[in-house]
This record gives structure tokens, sequence and C-alpha cells, in this order.
């Protein structure tokens, strides 16, 4: 797999936010590899990590989650899980990267600038803010985006909101990875990279965690979304490059 290296470093880092804020991996770490890999390459890798990193909190976390917000949110994703691949297997890899870089820095600057709105929910916009992140967990393994998005705007107290994203992005991403699968673009040639990149991720949210608990942070914004948007508008330059010369 080319620029290893660089891959390696770039999901330290991504690792280390999470683990330091508790937020922002998979985007941070797609927005990096995007500079280096084909998505059907990043995406599905990123996923597995992922995956396999929240298997310790799942049973915590059940306790805490909002089965309610949870049910709906999983009707919409049904739907956007499908299409989420669809996209990730037609759409050039160059158009591919453009889009998800512009959603995630549109989110990000979203997530940085939106502070004290409140709206009140009802079950077909939950449902459909599933559908939007089943969508993005698939083409760009970046559900959790439009999730924190969408919770940061409701009453829902923050231990609750952490729950059922971890519950929902970890089946989503679970139902992806399978998807994947079944369609070709996980294969055995993914494993290697997967294997190279584990033991940084580990060690990275160990560290994070470690000054976490030395100097926890006011807030994630400040560390983790300056991050996010410099890869984000930096893949989105490469990527306008490609397709616009």
């Amino acid at each position: 797999m080319p620029h290893l290296e660089l891959a390696i470093l770039l999901v330290f880092v991504a690792a280390l936010v999470r683990g330091y804020t508790g937020f922002g991996f998979a985007a941070i770490a797609i927005s990096g590899l995007s500079l280096i890999w084909p998505a059907q390459v990043s995406v599905p890798v990123i996923l597995i990590i992922d995956a396999a990193g929240a298997i310790g909190m799942l049973a915590s976390a059940w306790k805490s989650a909002d089965r309610t917000l949870l049910k709906h949110l999983s009707i919409g994703a049904i739907i956007g899980m499908p299409l989420g691949l669809t996209i990730l297997i037609q759409v050039p890899d160059p158009i591919l990267k453009f889009v998800i870089s512009i959603a995630i820095l549109g989110m990000a600057l979203w997530i940085l600038c939106v502070r004290n709105l409140k709206i009140k929910t009802n079950h077909w916009q939950t449902s459909g803010i599933g559908g939007i992140s089943g969508a993005f967990t698939a083409a760009a393994s970046v559900g959790g985006l439009p999730i924190v998005c969408y919770l940061l705007m409701t009453a829902h107290v923050a231990q609750v909101q952490r729950a059922t994203m971890v519950i929902f992005l970890s089946a989503t991403g679970l139902i992806s990875i399978g998807l994947m699968a079944g369609s070709g673009v996980v294969t055995h040639a993914l494993l290697q990279p997967t294997l190279w990149l584990l033991l940084p991720v580990i060690i990275g949210v160990q560290l994070g965690q470690w000054f976490f608990h030395r100097k926890p942070p006011q807030s994630f914004r400040p560390i983790a979304l300056p991050i996010l948007m410099l890869l984000s508008t930096t893949s989105l330059y490469f990527s306008s490059l490609a397709i616009f010369g």
C-alpha cells in the first residue's frame, strides 16, 4: 500500500484527538487518507478500525442510549446505507473525494459556529438524519458528523447523546462493512493496511486519554475542528485539481 508511513501518522493524529476530545477520529482520518488513498480503500479501512475500537463501549452505552431515538435513526439508516454504498462504488474517486471534503468542511463549520440553537424534533426529522448518517457512513465513514450536528440542537443530555451515537454508529458501521464485503469492496487486500494502522490508533487513543486526565479540554471544538477543517480543505484543493485541472 503506497504512502503507508504517512497513513500511520495521519491515523495516529486522528486517534490522539479522539482520545483527548472524544470526537472526530473517522472524519479526521478519512480527510487525511483521502490525500493518499482511493476512497474505496480508506473508507472500509477506517470503518473496520472504528468498529473494532467501539466494541468495548457497547455494553455501557446500551444502558444509557435513548431507545426511541435509536429506533428512528435506524429506520432512516436502513435506506441510507445502500444508497451510500452505491455512491462509493459508482461515483468516480476524485468527485467522491470532492463531495466528501465539502460535506465534512460544511458540517465542521456548522458545529464550530452554531451555538445554543435548539429545535423541536420529530420522528420524521430523526429518521431523515438517520438516513443521511447511514449514507455518509457507507460512502465516506463519517456518519457521526450529521448525528453530532443534529443532536447538538436537541434537548438530550450529553451522556444520552454519546451513548446513542455509540450504539447507532457501531451498528451502521458493521452493517456497512457487511454490505461492502458482499459487494466486493472489502477484500483480503485490505487486511494488511488495516493491521498496520490498528496499533498507531490504539497508541494514539491511549496517549490522548493520558493527556485528557491531566488537562481535560473545555470543549472538543477548538482542538478537533481546526485539524478537521485543515485536512478537509487540503483534500478539497487536491480533488479540485484532479477534477478541474
